[in-house]
């Protein structure tokens, strides 16, 4: 169209375009369909500032396991079965055993045997002796010969047991559940006793072990909690205990913490936030809702009429998954955490269940 031939200059004409257009575009704007979202309430928490340190999973029992006779080994477990305590894991050839528990319980019987005899002429002699005085110096000396006879038996008892436990000790078994990670020996190797046969690890008791600052010590105490980081998740588990013994050099402390998670592996890296000052109590909200974009940070909150309200993120302190900010958050706001990527401010929400 020649706007000319109407007496409108080309300068009005891009000027109406113009504004058509910017209507055009907040009409689109207001016409954006409602956003789905997930929302958290900020909260009052203790929060202090913290700092991250290394730590790994440890299995609370992890026990190498050993002989306890000399012997040639007939048969072995494999590498990763799962046993329960109890659980035969590796046989000693039994044999020269068995022979020993044998001729102990043979050289039981022959005393016991003997010990009747001695009983009899204990009760003869002690007869005799009511009449004769010469037969009360016999007396005494089947009376010592009895005694002799009863410490005699009770060593031979003593070598039986020790012959049954040594028999019983060929089969080597697992004191505890868990999975065997590591083999030492093999069949037909023959061991002394004391030889480690297998590493054996309890894959369902574990702990979290770390060495932490000295500095940072004294804002913990047993059964609080800190924030772990492991594969992309967080947790957090209490403190068992503080060590209370320092490395000299490093300055710092074992802590370890409880595993209640299911899945955890033994050796797997984990991160750790430490409080580095006192906690202090302040509002909160979730790490997830604050979005950062180049260097600006921001998050969204849902008003009354359920729409998005932008707002600068100005953090404070962060603790594990919980940050204060200096912003003007309320107990109980509405903060996006899922769902704010795409939102424009203003723009009208679904919240999820």
């Amino acid at each position: 169209m020649n706007f000319k031939q109407f007496g409108i200059n080309g300068y009005f004409c891009m000027s109406i375009c113009l504004i058509v257009t910017s209507v055009d575009s907040q009409s689109q704007q207001q016409e954006m369909p409602p956003a789905q979202v997930k929302i958290a309430l900020a909260e009052e928490r203790k929060i202090a500032p913290t700092m991250d340190v290394s730590g790994s999973v440890i299995s609370i029992h992890d026990a190498e396991i050993s002989t306890q006779v000399d012997g040639e080994i007939q048969w072995m477990a494999r590498v990763g079965d799962k046993v329960k305590a109890g659980d035969i894991i590796a046989k000693i050839d039994p044999e020269v055993f068995d022979i020993n528990l044998r001729r102990a319980k043979a050289l039981l019987g022959r005393l016991n045997s003997d010990l009747k005899f001695r009983e009899q002429e204990v009760s003869r002699f002690n007869t005799l002796a009511l009449r004769d005085s010469a037969s009360k110096a016999q007396l005494q000396q089947e009376l010592a010969r009895r005694d002799m006879l009863l410490h005699d038996i009770e060593d031979a008892k003593a070598q039986v047991a020790l012959a049954q436990k040594n028999l019983s000790n060929t089969n080597i078994k697992a004191p505890f559940d868990g999975h065997l990670t590591k083999r030492m020996a093999d069949v037909g190797e023959y061991l002394s006793m004391g030889e480690t046969v297998f590493q054996l690890v309890d894959t369902q008791a574990l702990e979290v072990s770390l060495y932490a600052p000295m500095s940072v010590v004294r804002f913990l105490s047993i059964d609080s909690e800190v924030s772990v980081a492991m594969a992309e998740q967080s947790y957090r588990l209490p403190v068992r205990a503080l060590v209370p013994v320092g490395d000299p050099v490093s300055r710092m402390i074992e802590v370890r913490l409880t595993v209640n998670e299911q899945g955890w592996i033994t050796g797997a890296p984990v991160t750790v936030s430490l409080p580095k000052e006192k906690s202090e109590n302040t509002i909160a909200i979730p790490r997830d809702a604050l979005i950062v974009k180049g260097s600006n940070v921001f998050l969204y909150r849902v008003n009354d009429e359920l729409r998005a309200e932008q707002l600068t993120a100005k953090v404070d302190k962060i603790d594990g998954q919980w940050v204060s900010l200096h912003n003007s958050i309320k107990q109980g706001d509405k903060v996006i955490v899922r769902g704010a990527e795409r939102i424009q401010p203003g723009q009208s929400v679904i919240i999820l269940d």
